[in-house]
C-alpha cells in the first residue's frame, strides 16, 4: 500500500513538474488577494483589491470567503513573491479566481 501510494505521488510530481497543485485546500482568505492554506500565505496572481485597512477592502476579503467557500478548491502554486508568499492561481470548481470574484459588482444602470 505504501509503495503503491509513493509511486502514485512521484508520478503526480512528475507529470506536475515543478508547479505544485493540490485538490481540495481549505483555505481562508486573508484579504482580498491572499489566503491562507494551512501555515501557508498564498496571494492569487492576477488581481488586484484594496488592503483592509483601505475603503473596500473587508468587503472584498469577503468577496473572496465566499468564494472559496462555494465549492472545490485548486491552489496551483508558482513563484514567491518579495513577502514571502506563495504566488499562485487558484480554482474554485474548475474555474480560475479572477478580478471578476473580488470587485464590487456595480449597481449603477447602464
Amino acid at each position: 500500500m505504501f509503495t503503491r501510494a509513493c509511486s502514485v505521488s512521484f508520478g503526480v510530481a512528475f507529470l506536475l513538474g515543478t508547479a505544485a497543485v493540490f485538490a481540495g485546500e481549505w483555505c481562508t482568505a486573508i484579504d482580498g488577494t491572499t489566503l491562507r492554506c494551512g501555515g501557508e500565505r498564498v496571494k492569487i496572481e492576477g488581481i488586484q483589491a484594496p488592503q483592509l485597512g483601505e475603503p473596500g477592502g473587508e468587503q472584498a476579503r469577503e468577496r473572496l470567503q465566499r468564494r472559496i467557500r462555494s465549492g472545490e478548491v485548486v491552489v496551483q502554486r508558482g513563484g514567491v513573491d518579495k513577502y514571502g508568499r506563495t504566488l499562485a492561481r487558484v480554482y474554485v470548481n474548475g474555474d480560475r479566481i479572477t478580478q471578476i470574484d473580488v470587485t464590487a459588482r456595480s449597481t449603477k444602470p447602464r
